[in-house]
């Protein structure tokens, strides 16, 4: 299996950006699955998240279909709170949240711009491909050129950490 980093195949400056990373756990795709599911694990890992607060659903579980997540971003990429809505869920597989930016005044935008998916495959020795695939839609208004969360460089680093906490190794 490559190593190497997603290459974009879309020209930067169209409507939508995609970025794409993976890596393999030395775990059962369930135990994985359940781990980057679960809501509060995302500022362990995600290198964009600041906090995580759950409007719908319930603490420190597998998200399910339907439940609603505010996270908060780190200050300096100054973005606005993201409200991500499950979309999609087969359990131990795959997993679609989509999001829309909450204003300053607590409104939501009025249309969604970003879409993550989580897949995790069972390689048959123990161990489990998990792959994120995050999907932008880029407004009219966002100038040319790649985003930092479309970096697969800087999300890398994140799969590691979630690869440490998984497997126990995490400091």
């Amino acid at each position: 299996m490559s190593e190497d980093l997603y290459t974009p195949q879309i020209p930067d400056n169209l409507n939508i950006r995609f970025v794409e990373n993976r890596i393999v756990i030395n775990r059962p795709a369930q135990e994985v699955y359940d781990w980057v599911t679960t809501w509060s694990n995302l500022p362990k890992w995600l290198p964009m998240a600041l906090g995580t607060e759950v409007q719908r659903g319930t603490e420190g579980v597998p998200a399910e279909m339907g439940d609603v997540l505010l996270e908060t971003i780190q200050p300096e990429l100054n973005e606005k709170p993201k409200l991500y809505t499950v979309v999609a869920r087969v359990p131990g597989k795959l997993w679609t949240v989509v999001g829309r930016d909450v204003y300053d005044d607590g409104t939501l935008a009025p249309a969604m711009h970003a879409i993550a998916t989580f897949t995790t495959f069972d390689l048959g020795d123990g161990t489990t491909l998990f792959c994120r695939l995050f999907e932008r839609l880029i407004p009219d208004t966002e100038p040319p050129g790649p985003h930092p969360v479309e970096d697969p460089a800087r999300i890398q680093p994140g799969l590691e950490l979630i690869k440490a906490h998984v497997e126990g190794t995490a400091g």
